[in-house]
């Protein structure tokens, strides 16, 4: 990711997908993303249940594992949001031996909306993803659980692959649907023998998406725009 910086009041972020835009004008701070390919096709979980509760999701980008693990067990502590797994969309390791990248994370215990929204608030994740259900209709977040194809369903990139379990007692109820397809879809390992299980609920099911994401190469003008930011990193 390339920042470039244009003065005090507009900087945009550059990779080889998407351009994230932030400034202000006229004293109001805005928000941008556009999208450099828009059709590549994939597969989502959603994190809304069918009596209306969701479970926490997180999407992390370029950032330290450590970082991700320190702030999920936060959350269990102060959130009680139940045992939650990390799960990975690209990973590599810094000159240090630290794992850094992209990451989900995926929480069973089960919450409302705006409660949710106030979690999320306390965490370091992508702050476009915070914004996501205020401009989606179904008010609920989506993390990409297949791999990504292009228009000939040829892959692009990998499934997503577990990473990290962090095992955790709840008073909550939390989501058997979503519990089960952990298990089965990236192979959760059973609950430890000396922790409690906590409350399922009684529905047996979760909500998939098809949907259309961003990923591609450059292009001449945005070859351009990353030569430019490399000569004003910030």
């Amino acid at each position: 990711m390339v920042h470039v910086k244009l003065g005090r009041k507009f900087r945009f972020a550059v990779n080889k997908s998407t351009i994230k835009l932030h400034g202000k004008f006229l004293g109001l701070h805005f928000y941008g993303l556009v999208s450099m390919h828009p059709r590549v096709q994939t597969m989502g979980l959603t994190n809304l249940l069918v009596d209306n509760q969701l479970v926490m999701f997180i999407d992390y980008d370029n950032v330290f594992l450590y970082r991700v693990l320190k702030e999920v067990r936060m959350l269990q502590r102060e959130f009680d949001i139940g045992t939650a797994v990390v799960i990975s969309t690209g990973e590599d390791v810094n000159e240090s031996k630290q794992a850094y990248g992209n990451y989900h994370v995926i929480a069973l215990g089960k919450m409302r909306y705006h409660e949710l929204l106030d979690a999320l608030g306390h965490t370091s994740c992508d702050r476009n993803f915070l914004r996501v259900p205020e401009y989606f209709n179904g008010r609920y977040h989506v993390l990409r659980i297949a791999p990504k194809y292009d228009e000939q369903w040829r892959e692009l990139r990998d499934r997503p692959y577990l990473r990290n379990v962090l095992w955790s007692k709840t008073k909550r109820v939390c989501s058997l649907g979503i519990y089960k397809f952990l298990c089965k879809y990236y192979d959760m390992p059973p609950f430890p023998s000396g922790l409690v299980k906590p409350t399922f609920d009684k529905f047996n099911c979760i909500r998939l998406l098809k949907y259309q994401t961003t990923e591609g190469g450059w292009s001449a003008e945005m070859r351009r725009i990353l030569k430019l930011g490399r000569k004003n990193k910030v």
